[in-house]
């Protein structure tokens, strides 16, 4: 089968320029074309004439066991829905909406200006399945998704017959959408049972999801004929194109129907792989009946996912609607299921279980501030005469560069000197190592220099969790100074790359890729207080994390934490 997806690594490697992506944003059928639809060729004879859809019709009802009337093929499982709104406007119903739901019914409220009552998800995103059904009254008419969107939750069984007997007392019905049933592997079409017990019950289906064509355009609605026909009055004439009408007739038939099945049957076991592995990562995750997943919990985390995803050329969906009545900010992402399921456990074990983590020395894991900070002003103080601030330091340092301190102790320098004067780079560095390192008539501004990284945590970190996660510190300081640092921290058996280690420092990648190399790993992050750090993480394809000023998110940090010690809630 030709792949439909690249992974941008791969493709670098190889040289291209662009990748297609692997979409996962949309509950589309996105890297696996059914093989029943390989062969499909159209015939542009009968195209200057209108469509002719009996004989889908006929397919497609044959397909369910239920007579034609009892079917209405509709433009994809949208225009089911708005003709939900236009018969309730016109009707003038009431509708009941629990919420989540998918966005398109929002839409249709806003469009008809309906009466519409939305009822407030509990405090799982399950639907208040009770207190809608305590809103149906008379002509009303119940909207009901399962699996829901975006949730994924499949209503029960028994909890479908309640809700259409209770509809059916009060003289409302209910409009059940069922846009990825094929999903919940179910062994018979139970809910299909339910129309020939309740004359109040229609029920939406689609080939949008896992037909996989979403492009053609082709849903239907199921239900008694008497209801039926009150949609089938409001839809369009000639709804369906030819085009569509001839590769769906390809979707109603037993090799689809046993393709679907096992299709279906993969990404049920691809989802239970994928929630199993967000849920062990701390995060809170929907049992779904559908191709995707709904997860909330840690903003961090769920921005860690975002970012190895779009590093990974992976679409998800981050922006969700119709999740609250009360408009409240709810935290979570939506992740279709894919076929081929291994790019996508690769980026989230990315974003949540990293192979290998390199750190930044100084402002990351040490505070440098009363040491390489001061040892700086000194220098330019001695070498020009004039006194500068920390301010001047954080604003040549915050504009990516200046990596290493002798250079950026030099860039001060010839500020405070006239333009026609400039210092000698190893002077600077004399100087510099005179205040940092001390001599024998005064002590050195590195003696008081205290870790940022709790002892507790440095241990973990760099001594108890090396067997399942590699550690690398990659820094600007010389060989010596770094190994130094390293023992301050209790990091002194982790693998330390100096400014010595390589041909040219950060924010060149050099560092950070010399210790992905060195481990074997590729799903790495890099923990950073400055852009150059933010540069060389994203130059090695590692995650970026800042420690400190969110203006690091300018800088490409796709991650800011205020301390380093926050990591420990991500890991």
């Amino acid at each position: 089968m030709k792949p439909l997806y690249q992974n941008s690594l791969e493709l670098d490697a190889a040289g291209g320029s662009s990748a297609n992506p692997l979409k996962l944003d949309f509950n589309e059928r996105s890297d696996s074309r059914p093989l029943w639809l390989s062969e499909e060729t159209l015939s542009t004879e009968c195209l200057w004439k209108y469509p002719d859809k009996q004989g889908l019709q006929t397919q497609a009802s044959q397909f369910y066991g239920v007579s034609e009337k009892q079917l209405l093929l509709t433009n994809g499982g949208d225009e089911s829905i708005e003709l939900l709104f236009k018969l309730a406007c016109l009707q003038q119903r009431k509708l009941i909406l629990p919420l989540p739901a998918f966005s398109q019914y929002l839409v249709g409220k806003d469009t008809w200006k309906s009466d519409i009552e939305l009822i407030e998800p509990l405090d799982d995103m399950r639907i208040d399945l009770t207190s809608a059904l305590d809103c149906v009254s008379d002509k009303s008419i119940l909207i009901l998704t399962s699996p829901n969107n975006p949730t994924g939750e499949l209503i029960p069984y028994d909890e479908l017959v309640k809700a259409c007997e209770l509809a059916k007392s009060k003289g409302a019905a209910v409009f059940l959408d069922e846009a990825y049933i094929e999903f919940a592997c179910n062994k018979t079409d139970v809910t299909l049972e339910l129309i020939k017990r309740f004359d109040n019950l229609v029920i939406l289906r689609t080939l949008s999801k896992a037909f996989g064509l979403a492009g053609i355009r082709c849903g239907y609605l199921l239900g008694q004929e008497t209801l039926v026909a009150q949609f089938s009055q409001l839809a369009m004439p000639f709804n369906l194109p030819t085009p569509t009408i001839e590769v769906a007739k390809k979707a109603f038939s037993e090799s689809a129907r046993l393709e679907v099945c096992n299709y279906a049957q993969t990404i049920a076991q691809n989802r239970e792989q994928i929630s199993t592995l967000l849920s062990s990562s701390g995060l809170d995750v929907v049992d779904s009946s559908a191709n995707f997943v709904f997860v909330q919990g840690s903003e961090a985390k769920l921005r860690l996912i975002k970012a190895a995803c779009q590093k990974r050329n992976i679409l998800i969906k981050t922006e969700l609607s119709g999740l609250s009545v009360k408009g409240a900010d709810i935290q979570a992402i939506r992740i279709t299921i894919p076929f081929f399921v291994k790019p996508l456990l690769n980026a989230l074990c990315w974003a949540l279980k990293p192979e290998l983590l390199c750190f930044d020395m100084d402002g990351v894991l040490i505070d440098t501030s009363q040491s390489y900070d001061e040892a700086i002003k000194a220098t330019v103080k001695e070498l020009s005469g004039k006194a500068i601030t920390q301010k001047d330091i954080e604003r040549l340092r915050g504009q990516g560069g200046y990596n290493n301190d002798w250079v950026l102790a030099e860039a001060l320098t010839n500020e405070q000197l006239v333009a026609s004067e400039s210092v000698d780079f190893d002077k600077v560095v004399d100087v510099f190592q005179r205040y940092y390192q001390g001599n024998s008539s005064q002590k050195g501004f590195k003696t008081i220099e205290k870790p940022f990284v709790s002892r507790d945590f440095a241990t973990r970190l760099f001594v108890t969790g090396t067997k399942t996660r590699k550690t690398a510190i990659v820094t600007g300081r010389p060989k010596d100074e770094a190994i130094e640092g390293a023992e301050l921290v209790g990091a002194k058996g982790c693998l330390v790359i100096s400014d010595d280690d390589v041909n040219q420092s950060k924010p060149n990648p050099e560092g950070v890729e010399k210790a992905m190399r060195y481990f074997g790993k590729e799903n790495c992050w890099m923990m950073g207080d400055t852009p150059d750090d933010m540069a060389a993480a994203n130059g090695a394809r590692a995650l970026a994390i800042g420690i400190g000023s969110e203006s690091l998110y300018d800088f490409g940090a796709d991650l800011v934490l205020e301390s380093v010690n926050e990591l420990e809630e991500l890991l």
